[in-house]
């Protein structure tokens, strides 16, 4: 008599998962599976089916039969012959869903032009201030004897700081600076 190994079933445990390589993985075999399914559907039966899977941060997968793009403008576009069985229904429910997905489009391109102004609005505020700090700079490209004594002590401050960071920069990279003069370390 032989024994015969029977394939069971494991179940899963369903949770999202973590890892981000395991995720795509297991995103790939279960929407193959689902198409594989899809299409076993429209062979035995005929139906009309369509599939739309968008998974987070990447392109759209779809299966449709015929096509993805006829079923959906068969039940949600403009061109739309009403069922036999309802008729009249099916319309209302489209004309439902344009009118929710109408207002829910118009509040998101209220929302962006809300932050289109905002940022307008603060690019001409940073333009001004910009010129108004150049305009402010401008002091120290006059002749020295025309500046006042805060603009000279500024002037000074910086020529200070500019040769620390000048000599901190020679002294890394191997030279040393004495007497005015650099010389090599």
């Amino acid at each position: 008599m032989s024994t015969r190994r029977i394939k069971v079933r494991k179940s899963v445990r369903l949770a999202k998962i973590e890892n981000q390589n395991i995720q795509q993985v297991t995103f790939s075999k279960r929407r193959n599976g689902v198409f594989k399914k899809a299409n076993e559907l429209v062979a035995m039966t005929g139906a009309e089916v369509g599939i739309i899977v968008c998974p987070q941060g990447s392109k759209p997968y779809s299966f449709g039969h015929p096509n993805v793009n006829e079923i959906i403008n068969k039940y949600v576009g403009e061109k739309r012959s009403p069922s036999p069985s309802s008729p009249g229904i099916d319309d209302k429910y489209v004309q439902m869903f344009r009118k929710a997905n109408s207002r829910e489009l118009n509040t998101r391109l209220n929302s962006l032009q809300d932050q289109l102004d905002f940022a307008l609005n603060m690019k001409s505020k940073l333009k001004q201030m910009n010129k108004k700090v150049e305009s402010q700079q401008e002091w120290f490209k006059g002749p020295i004897e025309k500046m006042n004594y805060i603009e000279a002590s500024m002037l000074k401050e910086g020529l200070e700081d500019l040769l620390l960071k000048v000599k901190n920069y020679g002294t890394e990279h191997g030279y040393g600076y004495e007497n005015g003069k650099w010389k090599a370390e």
